[in-house]
């Protein structure tokens, strides 16, 4: 679940490239770089991801009251579950600056310049709802698996032992062999922190 805030001044991108932005923000392939994930997964993160463009009427850098510039500035913020914050804050970083930088005739200046500022905002758990009731990081998991709950009761999943979310087993998973045992993963970010963990345990054993 994450709920994404678009800010540029005032009348600084045109309509329809604003648009185009935010659509991509809010998309889950473009989160994922193009990289191909389970398609329940996909369609629960997808209808949890929101974007909300704001267009504030003053706006101060460096004490110059900015207005529509040619070369605007953007800021972008991420609320997602407090958990998550920390695995996933470098990720949505390069992503927002990703999007920014090809809606811009100069590519390179949010790389050159701060005019994109992203902040990453953990909301503790209890401070999330859907369907009326809050929801913590471990049911909106249970979201993205729960197209998958036959598979995995059929051997044709796996549950993810460092995130806990469900892994179709179709040949594009994510999986390692370890001590004997066939483990899947929804990233290679969490099977390279199983590892570390494991790895971690044994020397300490």
């Amino acid at each position: 679940m994450m709920f994404i805030e678009l800010s540029v001044p005032r009348g600084s991108v045109p309509p329809e490239r604003l648009r185009r932005v935010a659509e991509r923000l809010g998309t889950v392939t473009e989160l994922t770089e193009g990289e191909a994930i389970p398609s329940g997964w996909e369609r629960a993160l997808g209808s949890l991801m929101q974007v909300v463009v704001h267009e504030p009427a003053v706006w101060v850098v460096d004490q110059h009251a900015l207005g529509a510039d040619p070369a605007p500035r953007y800021a972008v913020r991420f609320h997602v579950p407090g958990p998550w914050r920390k695995a996933i804050s470098d990720a949505l970083v390069a992503y927002a600056t990703r999007i920014i930088a090809e809606s811009e005739a100069d590519a390179e200046r949010p790389y050159r310049e701060p005019v994109v500022q992203v902040q990453v905002v953990g909301v503790s758990e209890g401070g999330l709802g859907v369907y009326g009731r809050t929801v913590g990081s471990e049911e909106i998991v249970e979201m993205m698996g729960a197209s998958y709950e036959g598979d995995l009761a059929e051997g044709r999943a796996a549950r993810d032992p460092l995130c806990g979310v469900i892994v179709p087993l179709d040949g594009t998973a994510t999986t390692l062999e370890w001590r004997g045992a066939l483990h899947a993963f929804c990233c290679d970010g969490c099977r390279d922190e199983f590892l570390r963990k494991e790895r971690a345990k044994a020397a300490t054993a």
